[in-house]
């Protein structure tokens, strides 16, 4: 299963939202998930915490085997090389890392956002959502759109 995250801030309305999408190898859609809170973030850190989102719900959903993408490099490769020293993101790399040792296998992948638009359309819409956003069976047609032009980007960057 692969989990595509993403953030998204409007500092000027202190908000933060984030998104996640889970499709499988095939590409094709399992769930999407996404929220918007009411507070200023700090760019890296909302995208570190959208990482441990997907991780809980690749958890809750029973998914062993995972690839998480995120267009945040710094982030990935902090995850990558066991880094919990960002004075900023440190608590929720210390997450990542305790959590992602529950899957049977997990690869953490960076992914350019202007080759995987899904997750940043996500993290978008939900800036203006109020509860947060639960699909796993029926996705709206926007997002099943956006998904289809993302297929051929979806292989992990390594």
């Amino acid at each position: 299963m692969c989990l595509n995250t993403d953030a998204a801030i409007k500092q000027n309305n202190g908000k933060i939202s984030w998104g996640v999408v889970a499709r499988c190898k095939e590409g094709k859609l399992r769930g999407a998930w996404a929220r918007c809170e009411g507070r200023k973030g700090v760019p890296a850190v909302e995208e570190a915490r959208a990482i441990r989102k997907a991780l809980v719900f690749a958890k809750k959903n029973g998914w062993r085997n995972i690839i998480i993408q995120s267009d945040c490099k710094r982030i990935i490769d902090q995850i990558r090389e066991g880094n919990l020293n960002d004075h900023l993101a440190g608590a929720v790399l210390f997450d990542i890392l305790a959590l992602s040792k529950d899957f049977s296998s997990r690869l953490f992948s960076f992914v350019k956002s202007e080759g995987n638009n899904v997750f940043h359309h996500l993290a978008k819409f939900a800036l203006n959502s109020v509860f947060e956003i639960v699909w796993m069976e029926s996705f709206p047609n926007w997002l099943i759109s956006v998904a289809k032009n993302d297929v051929g980007a979806f292989a992990p960057n390594l």
